[in-house]
C-alpha cells in the first residue's frame, strides 16, 4: 500500500478523487515506507549531504511545457554538471545510512526529534522525497528550473556505487506528473544480474509507467533492459491504466494490482496492466479497462 496524493487542482474532479486513498500499484515504493520516521539521528546528519540543484537560465517568455527546451545546450550542460556533482557522493556514511533517515535529516534540518507537525506530515505522505534506494542503487530526482515547473519537471539519475566509486545514469529526463511522490524504484536478480525498476504514476489520465535497467559491466552505467514484447518491438518500458480500486472490489483476484513486474527479489511469471478501452469489462470509477496479462517465457515478458 502506498500514498498517492493528487495535485490540489485535480481534487474537484470526482473521479480523481480517489487518488487520496491508499492505492495498491506496483511492489515499488513511490513514497516513504510506512514505518514511522521519529527523528534525525545524529550519525546520519553528520552524513546527510543535500543533492545538488540544477542550474540553468531559462529563456525569456518561453512555454515550460515546450520539449524544445530539453535540448537546450545550456540545459544539457547543466546535466553534465549534475553527474560530476553527483559522482563525488562516495562518502561511506552516506550510503550505509538508510535513506529514510537521510530525508527524516533534511526534513528537520538538524539532529533530534522530529516535530509533531514534521511527523504528521510525514505520516500523510505532505513532503515531496528526492532520494530513494538501498545501500548499493539509489535514485536522486532533482527539479529542473525551467522545464514543467508546475507538474514538478525533474530529472532523475542512477546513483550505483562500486569499490568505492559513484556511477551516475540518468534514467528519466524532462519527468513531470500531477502526483505528489510519483517516482519509485525497486530492484530484482535477473539471472545473476541486478535489475532496476524506476516507476512512476501520473493522474492525466490516471497510470502507472515501469522503466526497466541493469548495469553494464564495462562501463558500470545503466543501460535499458527490453523485456518487454510490444507488438513487433522490444522495450524496457511498461505502460498500465491505474486501478482506483482494491482488484477484489472490481471482481479481480488478489494478485491482479498493475504492473507487479517483480515478486520478492525475482520476476513475476506473471503480472497484469490495464487499458482504457469501450469493449472493457471492469468498471472502474466509470472507466471500462481492459486486462492484459504478460507472461515470462525465460527471456522476455508477452501478451498472453
Amino acid at each position: 500500500m502506498i500514498l498517492v496524493r493528487c495535485a490540489d487542482d485535480l481534487l474537484n474532479n470526482p473521479l480523481l478523487k480517489v487518488c487520496i486513498l491508499l492505492l495498491v500499484v506496483s511492489g515499488s515504493s513511490f513514497a516513504q515506507k510506512t514505518k514511522p520516521i521519529t527523528a534525525c539521528k545524529p550519525s546520519t546528519f553528520a552524513a546527510f549531504k543535500p543533492l545538488p540543484k540544477m542550474e540553468y537560465a531559462c529563456s525569456e517568455g518561453a512555454n515550460d511545457s515546450d520539449d524544445k527546451i530539453l535540448k537546450l545546450p545550456e540545459r544539457l550542460a547543466a546535466i553534465r554538471k549534475l553527474v560530476k556533482e553527483l559522482e563525488g557522493f562516495t562518502n561511506v556514511a552516506w550510503w550505509q545510512a538508510n535513506v529514510d533517515d537521510l530525508n527524516a535529516c533534511k526534513v528537520h534540518g538538524s539532529a533530534g526529534e522530529l516535530t509533531d507537525d514534521e511527523k504528521q506530515d510525514w505520516k500523510r505522505g505532505d513532503y515531496n522525497f528526492d532520494l530513494f534506494g538501498n545501500h548499493e542503487f539509489r535514485l536522486a530526482l532533482i527539479a529542473d528550473p525551467c522545464y514543467q515547473t508546475g507538474y514538478s519537471g525533474s530529472n532523475a539519475f542512477l546513483l550505483y556505487r562500486k569499490n568505492g566509486q559513484v556511477f551516475v545514469s540518468q534514467v528519466l529526463n524532462g519527468y513531470y506528473s500531477r502526483v505528489d511522490n510519483s517516482v519509485g524504484i525497486d530492484f530484482a536478480n535477473l539471472n545473476g544480474q541486478q535489475l532496476v525498476e524506476v516507476a512512476t504514476a501520473n493522474s492525466m489520465p490516471p497510470s502507472l509507467v515501469g522503466y526497466f535497467f541493469v548495469i553494464d559491466p564495462k562501463t558500470n552505467k545503466a543501460i535499458p533492459k527490453q523485456i518487454f514484447k510490444d507488438g513487433g518491438k522490444m522495450t524496457n518500458e511498461i505502460y498500465s491504466a491505474m486501478l482506483m480500486n482494491e482488484p477484489a472490489d472490481v471482481g479481480l483476484s488478489k494478485n491482479a494490482e498493475p504492473l507487479k513486474v517483480f515478486s520478492g527479489n525475482r520476476l513475476a511469471q506473471t503480472f497484469s496492466t490495464y487499458e482504457e478501452s469501450e469493449r472493457g469489462k471492469i468498471d472502474d470509477n466509470g472507466r471500462k479497462l481492459r486486462r492484459i496479462v504478460y507472461r515470462w517465457n525465460g527471456r522476455f515478458y508477452a501478451r498472453r
